[in-house]
């Protein structure tokens, strides 16, 4: 009987917390409560008269019950328990294209559930191929393995982030990208200002007629790159020093689509540029590469700034590559703590996201241009 009193409490206040309920607010009626605990009259009404002297419920006479701490009934509710989390990437990740971003994204939510915390991160990927017509979620096996929320991490085109949160069914939060879609909660890096900040470094360098390698279609977050440089070059009066943006294709964000990139302009010149801006590091390095077995200077005759403190590419860039850095793992962690939030609260509403700031990680590959 004591453990049947307890198991109908915890559903209670699992219903008081998971619904957001406000307080003041009625609970269901007793009747309510026996059919969805499949427990008698008498040991759902000793369960309620035990969060009334938690202070959890107000008994009204001949009224029910009602909330009055819905902080306490957190309290009492205690950490969630075994519970698995989707942490989902995109598909191109079983190419080879990893990078530390993931792993240190990965590490950080870890490290925000903290051990004994019963959330158990699910790495998955994401089903879905630019050529396919139809998109289904149906290979995740979400309710198979009982997924309560999912995180979907790193650069997705809009459509297909909005399908997933439309046909998943669970709590979701965006990483690594932003979405106007109402109610979604999103935690990601300021990179418009991050992009902005770059370009305002080579032009503090003295650099005029720049450059940029990105992708096409663009994808969330690296579309906020891509606006940040329009953005900052308006700003000091140098669109028309805009020397060329080389757009790779869709998925081509890459060290193979950097080096794409860069035989491409080779092929049609640089057109006077002085300074070039990579989407993320990895393209910068492939960049870099290109150039300098075309016998390209980096930085003398051109300065490469790119985008994300890749720690692969640090250790393989030579000179050390100047860039945008985030910490990743800062990142990871707050996604989770946002998204055991959402679980808790599924329907608090609103848009919320959160935007962290890039800092310059200076290296040596950008030197003083021509002022």
């Amino acid at each position: 009987m004591r453990n049947k009193v307890h198991e109908v409490r915890q559903k209670i206040l699992r219903h008081i917390v998971d619904r957001g309920t406000p307080e003041r607010q009625y609970l269901p009626s007793i009747r309510t409560f026996e059919q969805t605990t499949g427990c008698s009259r008498q040991t759902v009404h000793l369960a309620l008269r035990e969060l009334v002297d938690a202070e959890v419920l107000t008994a009204v006479p001949r009224g029910g019950f009602r909330v009055c701490n819905v902080e306490q009934a957190e309290k009492l509710l205690g950490p969630m328990t075994d519970l698995p989390v989707a942490f989902v990437m995109p598909r191109w990740i079983e190419r080879g294209i990893i990078s530390p971003l993931f792993a240190e994204i990965l590490f950080g939510a870890e490290s925000a559930a903290g051990p004994g915390s019963g959330i158990r991160p699910v790495c998955l990927t994401l089903p879905w191929e630019a050529d396919e017509k139809r998109f289904s979620l149906s290979r995740l096996a979400f309710r198979t393995r009982g997924i309560a929320g999912a995180m979907l991490v790193g650069p997705t085109p809009d459509f297909i982030a909005e399908k997933f949160i439309e046909k998943c069914q669970v709590p979701v939060v965006l990483v690594d990208n932003v979405t106007d879609l109402p109610g979604v909660t999103c935690v990601s890096k300021d990179n418009l200002s991050g992009a902005a900040r770059a370009v305002r470094y080579l032009i503090e360098r003295g650099h005029r007629r720049i450059g940029m390698i990105s992708v096409r279609p663009r994808k969330m977050r690296l579309n906020e790159r891509w606006a940040g440089f329009h953005a900052e070059m308006h700003r000091h009066g140098l669109l028309s020093e805009i020397a060329f943006v080389e757009e790779a294709g869709w998925d081509a964000d890459t060290v193979s689509g950097g080096a794409a990139a860069a035989a491409s302009l080779l092929r049609k010149g640089l057109n006077g540029a002085t300074a070039l801006l990579a989407l993320n590091d990895n393209m910068a390095l492939g960049a870099i590469q290109v150039f300098q077995e075309n016998k390209i200077r980096i930085p003398e005759q051109l300065s490469v700034i790119g985008i994300g403190n890749d720690s692969r590419v640090t250790e393989l860039c030579r000179p050390a590559l100047t860039t945008m850095a985030l910490d990743n793992r800062r990142l990871g962690q707050l996604a989770m703590r946002a998204l055991l939030d959402v679980m808790r609260h599924p329907k608090a509403g609103g848009n919320a996201v959160t935007l962290l700031p890039m800092t310059l990680c200076e290296g040596e590959s950008v030197c003083d241009g021509p002022f």
